[in-house]
């Protein structure tokens, strides 16, 4: 296939998204990342990439996730392998902007703020999660007392999962702009739109389960949990918010799974 031939595999109008790398041509229609024949609101299908994969922030093994389908008779013959490498002299190709964007994307490679905050709000909510689970035991084993403290407890986690989970997203916005320059597919939209409803419900989490279970039994002091005993966690909101925030929790990082390993949606 020429680099002429290669411009009808475009993605756009039912037609197939192929792209051309080091004398190769890959399928990659199936990518979510490919929409429409567009990858990151700045690369076309039905180009050769040789020159522009080695400033992106996943380097070249991503694109051996996708079928190979031909060769490039024109392109830059290089012999491929899976290591993560630039290619050579890419640097003297870069605008100002990409080289910038590039010494960004290395620092936050170093760094990861964002994996290492998103794991907090999600053990939280996890935790807030079996803590009900458990207390729905044991209130059915008539273990009452015992039942209300374990939702307690989940409420206050549920507290800190709140405050924890605004740098999480904070710095999910972070690496939104540095690996993708500002660029969101449909990806992307889920765990934003997923992450806001999750902060709402984690603070109707917190206001309603106060509002059920904190009485002054708990707040005034732990000897006095003898009047939890009202509180039913089988009849209780805050139940029901426990498990729409487990299932938020995991819907988002079903996505950032995604993201992660995109030959999940080859």
């Amino acid at each position: 296939m020429t680099k002429e031939q290669l411009k009808e595999f475009n993605g756009q109008d039912g037609k197939p998204a192929y792209i051309g790398y080091k004398g190769k041509v890959y399928d990659v229609t199936k990518s979510d990342f490919w929409t429409g024949g567009t990858h990151m609101g700045r690369f076309k299908a039905g180009e050769d990439l040789t020159d522009s994969i080695g400033m992106s922030p996943h380097g070249e093994k991503n694109i051996f996730r996708f079928a190979e389908v031909d060769t490039l008779e024109d392109g830059v013959q290089e012999s491929v392998t899976s290591s993560d490498t630039v290619v050579p002299n890419s640097e003297n190709m870069m605008s100002d902007v990409d080289r910038k964007m590039v010494e960004k994307r290395k620092w936050y490679r170093k760094n990861h703020p964002h994996p290492k905050m998103i794991h907090f709000p999600i053990g939280m909510i996890g935790y807030a999660f079996f803590a009900q689970v458990l207390a729905m035991i044991l209130h059915f084993a008539n273990m009452k007392i015992a039942a209300n403290f374990i939702t307690a407890t989940g409420l206050v986690v549920t507290v800190f999962a709140v405050l924890f989970i605004i740098p999480a997203v904070a710095s999910g916005a972070l690496s939104f702009y540095i690996n993708y320059n500002g660029f969101a597919n449909s990806i992307l939209k889920k765990k934003i739109a997923g992450s806001v409803i999750l902060f709402i419900t984690c603070v109707a989490a917190v206001i309603i389960g106060k509002g059920e279970i904190a009485s002054e039994g708990f707040w005034g002091g732990l000897s006095q949990l003898h009047s939890f005993r009202t509180y039913s966690p089988f009849t209780s909101i805050y139940s029901l918010l426990t498990l729409i925030n487990m299932a938020l929790v995991t819907f988002i990082a079903t996505q950032g799974g995604k993201i992660t390993w995109p030959e999940d949606k080859n």
